[in-house]
């Protein structure tokens, strides 16, 4: 390969493949972007609540009661995203998964570069582009609210910048990579203890004062980048934090700590200054390492399992919710291109590396996994953690099926093969095959129950539902056997099957809503506003299920927070007693549902209890979609709105939209307050 940097194959029949790659993988992603909106996890649900800050001017309060500090960067990319798609989470997606896309366009130049001149440089990029683009993990993250696919992709630009630099020894590509990885660690820290490495890398590559003066440009290009943050938490807390203090709460809460994890956050939450929690944490992470030195020598195994093990969390799947069952289809596709098409990356790139040259690329990549798997080992380890040395592995895999390699000494391959079989028992014995296998055997005989029931054949549907709660229950299992009991017109056991799914997951707030709403079919109002009362669901997400499923019939009349409205409603927050009425606060966007029928007036009892200080509510209240109104001068007195409807066939909704504001320690975004609309002729 000659100086010039090219960005696309020299080679027609490898353009093509190289584009059918991205399409493809565009189709993947979009296909899982359109599933139904899963519920935040881990991470993702800070990540919001920050970003939603951020886009109202409320800052970084988010970390004022949270055990740790985060980096920047990614917040600030969602609050970006989010004010570009009109605040919808999942229209804010579409840019993760074009991000997804360039970081498999970086892989494929990636490949090719640290082939260098190598005949077949451009289909090892073609091969690591083509492993990347089957394995289902980074489609998944691509649709996902983390910060893995912004981070993939700035460190697969800086490990480019990395090798052009090795290529051309030309100082701009020094600068420009120092700049990459700056914001690498803003968003997240990892390479930030890896950049003296780094440099001493460049030195041992290009002996010279040169190389040192490369090295040194880097590592003030990547300060003067994170300095800005550094500086901000200075005069922030009065102490200096580089960029965040996870490794703080890392330190306490994975040594075997005594508490809780819950029980530690609390404690953490209580600490109003940042710094001071981190060292709060880390003094007591020591503590514990001092009293029990072993912590030590266990914590390396135990992360090893964690790391390498297959393990089905809620960032493994696309779910409505966590207790969500994966349906059997997706299930066998994730089996495939995320589990053995991993197995298989795992042993591919093992031989790859193996047999690959030992030039300064090869030491590179032993460096950032070396470092990328010890720092894990005394830390915290997560299966998602190998998102960071995915490319090299990808790499070293496309180097095995381009079939580019060296002689290399029968020891260091032997050594590879027993590394290999170290991952990989770790894998086979540590990794949930048996759940597995039965949620398997569970989607085979729900997927049998389904087309039972679509022929009509309610007894087959009932016994293959029965197989299925035997193979795994689930709460979806007897949602879905209660549904088949239902009409087959056994109207207690249908109770009891939904009472079963409540019981199985009380937090799972399809199950409740089901529940109520089919006690509410029989006319037992009470028993369904009791079913949801269940003090165990979130009831902002019980909201949410019941407007999404949209199976109610619509009514006249509507009592906000008096406990029958579920379903009617969106966009509220749970009830409340409100200037002595139990009513509820709006968001920024509320909806309410309305009947089809003949034109009448929308009755609506609204109040605006904000204190003056307060942004003035602009409310604009839309009739079904046909009339808009604004009120500017609203009070905190109740007032009862009379807007006229027109006649239609079709449901209709009413749509509140005002300026959202902060309560003092309150992270809602609250609109107005609704107490009751009625429709009348």
């Amino acid at each position: 390969m000659n100086e010039r940097f090219r960005w696309w194959p020299t080679i027609r029949r490898y353009r093509l493949i190289l584009i059918l790659l991205l399409v493809g993988a565009a189709a993947v992603r979009l296909g899982l972007w359109l599933l139904p909106s899963h519920q935040p996890a881990n991470d993702e649900v800070e990540y919001l609540a920050v970003a939603h800050d951020l886009l109202t001017g409320q800052g970084w309060r988010f970390y004022a009661a949270y055990p740790w500090l985060r980096a920047p960067l990614y917040p600030l990319y969602l609050a970006a995203t989010l004010w570009l798609s009109n605040n919808d989470p999942q229209i804010a997606l579409l840019f993760n998964i074009g991000l997804s896309l360039i970081h498999l366009w970086l892989l494929w130049l990636l490949g090719r570069e640290w082939a260098g001149d190598h005949p077949q440089a451009e289909k090892v990029g073609l091969w690591t582009a083509g492993l990347a683009s089957g394995l289902l993990t980074l489609a998944t993250f691509a649709n996902l609210w983390m910060s893995e696919t912004l981070w993939n992709v700035l460190w697969a630009s800086s490990l480019l910048l990395l090798l052009r630099w090795h290529r051309t020894k030309q100082l701009r590509f020094a600068l420009a990579a120092g700049l990459t990885i700056g914001l690498t660690i803003l968003t997240r820290s990892l390479p930030l203890a890896f950049v003296p490495v780094l440099i001493g890398w460049m030195c041992w590559n290009w002996r010279g004062w040169r190389s040192l003066q490369h090295g040194l440009a880097l590592g003030l290009v990547t300060c003067a980048v994170v300095a800005p943050w550094s500086l901000r938490n200075w005069l922030a807390y009065g102490r200096l934090i580089t960029v965040e203090t996870g490794f703080a709460y890392n330190l306490w809460a994975f040594s075997e700590p005594a508490l809780e994890l819950s029980e530690i956050n609390t404690i953490l939450a209580a600490i109003p200054n940042p710094a001071e929690r981190a060292d709060y944490a880390s003094a007591k992470g020591r503590e514990l390492l001092a009293a029990d030195p072993s912590i030590l020598a266990r914590k390396p195994w135990t992360n090893t399992v964690y790391l390498w093990r297959i393990k089905p969390i809620e960032d493994r799947f696309i779910q409505a919710n966590y207790y969500s069952d994966v349906a059997l289809p997706y299930l066998i596709a994730a089996l495939i291109f995320d589990d053995l098409w991993y197995v298989l990356c795992v042993v591919l790139a093992l031989w790859g590396f193996a047999r690959a040259p030992r030039d300064a690329r090869w030491w590179l990549a032993l460096l950032w996994v070396g470092y990328i798997v010890g720092s894990t080992m005394f830390t915290h380890g997560e299966a998602r953690y190998r998102q960071f040395f995915w490319p090299i592995m990808l790499i070293y895999a496309a180097f095995s099926l381009a079939k580019l390699r060296v002689t290399t000494p029968i020891w260091q391959r032997l050594g590879a093969t027993a590394l290999g079989l170290i991952i990989g028992w770790v894998i086979i014995d540590h990794s949930p095959w048996q759940l597995l296998q039965q949620q398997i055997r569970r989607g085979w005989w729900r997927w049998q129950a389904d087309q039972a029931l679509a022929a009509g054949d309610l007894a087959q549907a009932e016994a293959a539902s029965l197989r299925a709660l035997n193979s795994l229950p689930s709460a979806d299992g007897w949602l879905a056997f209660a549904q088949i009991k239902e009409q087959s017109g056994q109207f207690d056991a249908a109770v009891q099957a939904y009472i079963a799914a409540v019981n199985h997951n009380r937090d799972y707030p399809l199950a409740s809503y089901q529940l109520g709403h089919y006690l509410l079919q029989r006319n037992d109002r009470a028993a369904a506003r009791e079913a949801w009362a269940n003090p165990y669901i979130d009831r902002t997400s019980l909201l949410d299920w019941a407007w999404r499923v949209a199976d109610r019939p619509a009514e006249h009349q509507v009592d906000l927070g008096a406990g029958l409205d579920i379903g009617l409603i969106a966009g509220f927050y749970p009830a409340e007693i409100l200037a002595e009425s139990t009513a509820r606060w709006s968001t920024a966007h509320a909806r309410l549902r309305l009947p089809a029928g003949e034109a009448g007036v929308v009755r609506l009892r609204i109040a605006n209890p904000r204190p003056g200080d307060a942004p003035a509510a602009n409310l604009r209240i839309c009739v079904a979609e046909q009339q808009c109104i604004q009120l500017d001068q609203l009070g905190a007195e109740w007032r009862v709105l009379h807007l006229p409807i027109a006649a239609s066939s079709n449901e209709r909704q009413i749509e509140l939209l005002t300026q959202p504001w902060h309560a003092p320690n309150d992270q809602r975004q609250l609109g107005i307050v609704v107490d009751w609309v009625e429709l009348a002729r």
